[in-house]
């Protein structure tokens, strides 16, 4: 009996742990045991299973370490494990193997930790550069003509969304809903044909680099609630094709690029960074003498606008004042003059008195 090349049993109420025991012979191209209740460990038997393009583990109650065994799968194009409760760093320091066809791997909503792992990233040959295929059509009977079409899960954009076909040319990296930390390392800037970069929800920290700017493929760049600080690279308006861009929740500071596709943002890309200012958050950025933007100066126009209106208000109460005052300091003189008569007959007196001392020769 030949070996099955498709082991799908995603989307049931399967629970207990993964079987441990695959054997050598194993010639599975797609593994998908998705949306069920597995427990337990991936097994390091899955790397006898060296023609696997596909796996997918993602919503399982799996734990466990990073699985480094499959790395020894040269021909893995998807790796899905989001949803699950693996932990620990994402790096094989004793690996010497690399995906070079890998270009989905999703392991958002797990508990990984430490930084992000440049030598994996460095290794994703597929995304650096195009490489035109066809979409994974897997024949399963020859003669009957039959074939199988995967379908993977994936947050793009923002939305939940079912990829019926996976197209070589769609590439994906979520590394979201983590405890990933430091800095976010330039070598992604070499993947060029990028499609999805997703490490929102982490505890990502320093600046954002400007080689960002070199992945001209990118559609969705997601780096929400995280620690990154300094200014948003004028480079990241280069990306074209940049339609989701999420930049809140972070330590940003200076202006907002206002040319290319940031233009088409709206606030909410934005929010949640109280030193950046710009056109998007209706915010002015205060300027230096020479006319430059001053990083990380910021005055609304609204602070503007209620300095204005107190210089206003000052204005209209001293002119108010000045007849105020002259009413009132009228009435405090002549008031007891007109109102108590003795203080009347001795103002008289003083009149006469003065007249008759001028009047005299």
């Amino acid at each position: 009996m030949a070996s099955p090349k498709v082991l799908n049993l995603r989307n049931n109420q399967l629970s207990g742990y993964i079987p441990q025991n695959i054997p050598a012979t194993c010639g599975l191209k797609i593994l998908d045991i998705s949306e069920n209740f597995l427990q337990g460990q991936i097994p390091l038997s899955l790397a006898n299973c060296m023609t696997l393009e596909i796996v997918n583990l993602g919503n399982n109650q799996i734990d466990g370490a990073f699985p480094c065994h499959f790395q020894a799968i040269s021909s893995l194009r998807v790796l899905v494990l989001r949803s699950n409760k693996l932990h620990g760093e994402i790096r094989c320091p004793h690996s010497p193997s690399t995906w070079q066809m890998l270009q989905i791997i999703d392991l958002s909503s797990n508990n990984f930790s430490n930084t992000l792992p440049m030598s994996l990233l460095a290794s994703l040959e597929a995304m650096k550069a195009n490489v035109d295929f066809n979409h994974f059509l897997y024949e399963l009977f020859q003669l009957m003509d039959i074939y199988y079409q995967d379908t993977v899960s994936v947050t793009f954009k923002g939305l939940k969304l079912e990829l019926v076909k996976i197209l070589t040319i769609f590439t994906l990296i979520d590394f979201s809903g983590n405890r990933l930390e430091g800095p976010i390392p330039d070598t992604l800037g070499d993947l060029k044909a990028l499609y999805f970069l997703n490490l929102s929800h982490n505890v990502i920290s320093g600046s954002i680099p400007p080689v960002l700017g070199n992945l001209d493929k990118l559609e969705s760049l997601d780096l929400s609630w995280n620690y990154l600080n300094g200014t948003i690279p004028g480079q990241l308006a280069n990306l074209n094709f940049l339609s989701f861009l999420n930049l809140s929740n972070n330590q940003l500071v200076g202006s907002i690029p206002i040319r290319g596709q940031f233009l088409t943002f709206s606030k909410s890309s934005f929010e949640g960074n109280l030193g950046l200012c710009g056109l998007q958050l209706n915010k002015s950025c205060s300027t230096t003498m020479n006319g430059t933007e001053e990083v990380g100066s910021v005055s609304t126009q609204s602070n503007t606008d209620d300095d204005v209106d107190n210089d206003d208000i000052k204005k209209k109460w001293f002119y108010m004042g000045i007849p105020f005052g002259f009413v009132v300091g009228f009435w405090v003189f002549c008031g007891p003059i007109v109102f108590i008569r003795s203080w009347r007959f001795a103002y008289y007196r003083l009149w006469d008195k003065v007249l008759f001392r001028h009047s005299r020769p």
